[in-house]
């Protein structure tokens, strides 16, 4: 199809980059469209947070295949749950926070304690 000069066209997304390769020129401003944030955190929180989900779901599993001797995630248990890199000590960190939070149920006020046995 040939445009005639002066006329305006819609033209789709898709065609947008070859349109333009081909000569045309836009009428006015483009309206970029906005990148909004899913989530305002900073990526290095939403990181920690995701690596902290998956070392739970590891200890959930228990099994013993997904832990190195020293009892923290293998890297490549906590990989198959993640879809991005992180270095062994963020793991390490991750999985400290977690059993704390099993441990803990998620409330760092909970003290552990003893019930009390009566002695006649």
């Amino acid at each position: 199809m040939n445009f005639e000069a002066g006329q305006t066209r819609s033209v789709p997304r898709d065609l947008f980059d070859a349109a333009i390769k081909g000569g045309l020129v836009p009428e006015g401003p483009l309206d970029m469209p906005t990148v909004v944030a899913n989530d305002p955190r900073p990526q290095e929180v939403l990181v920690a947070d995701d690596l902290v989900l998956a070392c739970k779901k590891l200890i959930a599993r228990g099994d013993p295949s997904d832990f190195t001797i020293h009892g923290v995630p293998r890297a490549a248990s906590v990989k198959k749950l993640v879809d991005f890199d992180f270095k062994a000590a963020e793991v390490q960190r991750a999985h400290e926070q977690a059993m704390f939070e099993v441990e803990n149920n998620g409330d760092e006020s909970t003290e552990h304690t003893e019930p009390s046995i009566d002695t006649p």
